[in-house]
């Protein structure tokens, strides 16, 4: 696949439709990967994805019964879906070889990361300080553990996050680590404008991983999505990955 597919769903599934098109409600970003697996991403008015009624009836509009979603504490710690609720509740991401099993991660700007091969999938939540750590290397090493597969063969998604114009960024991020360049952009004196998705991108090719596919929505452009840095905190989206057979 070169590139983001739309997918509408037949109406006897009982599922949401899924298109890429900028309409109220009734409208779900979803994304038709390689390798049936299916990645979608819940709007505003689908309520904050940390309440477990919106959630579950988010995903169940999708025909997801079971989603693994780690609590996220801005860190590196990827762990396995059947670990213990203790792991889950101190990691950013999180494998399975399982199809039957999706997973999840929250976001408000932060954009999630999707691996996904034929045998397993992964999702990890990148915001600055663990792309910083190396939470892309730390998917790619859990991914090792539950697929058969080389990484070369893997394909990666990058979802919904704020995008280089909207996200400025000080001192201590951008020393954080050594940035790709194409990554960082002009800005105020002492600032820059600092793109996620590249720097994630860059980190996949540098790990043997090119097979990369971006979301290309900003959360802080889109009126759908909720915004950290445009609204202040509120409620979070839920990006969401799963194997269709």
């Amino acid at each position: 696949m070169g590139g983001l597919v739309v997918v509408r769903l037949p109406a006897k599934s009982g599922r949401s439709p899924c298109r890429r098109m900028v309409h109220h409600d009734a409208v779900a970003l979803c994304w038709e990967l390689p390798q049936q697996t299916r990645a979608a991403y819940s709007t505003i008015a689908d309520g904050d994805q940390r309440e477990r009624e919106a959630r579950h009836a988010w995903l169940a509009s999708h025909g997801i019964r079971r989603c693994i979603v780690p609590r996220q504490v801005h860190g590196t710690r990827i762990v396995q879906a059947d670990a213990p609720c203790d792991d889950l509740a101190l990691a950013d991401g999180v494998v399975t070889s399982d199809p039957q099993i999706a997973l999840g991660t929250y976001g408000a700007d932060c954009p999630g990361l999707v691996l996904h091969a034929i045998d397993a999938h992964g999702v990890a939540h990148c915001g600055w300080r663990g792309v910083a750590g190396g939470i892309v290397s730390r998917l790619v090493a859990a991914m090792r553990t539950v697929s058969g597969q080389p990484p070369y063969q893997w394909h990666a998604f990058i979802g919904p996050g704020i995008s280089r114009p909207h996200y400025e960024v000080d001192a201590p991020v951008l020393s954080a680590r050594n940035w790709p360049p194409t990554a960082i952009g002009a800005a105020r004196p002492g600032r820059a404008s600092l793109d996620l998705s590249v720097a994630i991108a860059s980190d996949l090719l540098a790990l043997g991983i090119s097979q990369v596919v971006h979301s290309g929505v900003c959360t802080h452009r889109d009126e759908r999505l909720w915004s950290f840095r445009q609204r202040g905190a509120g409620q979070v989206q839920l990006l969401a990955v799963w194997r269709t057979t």
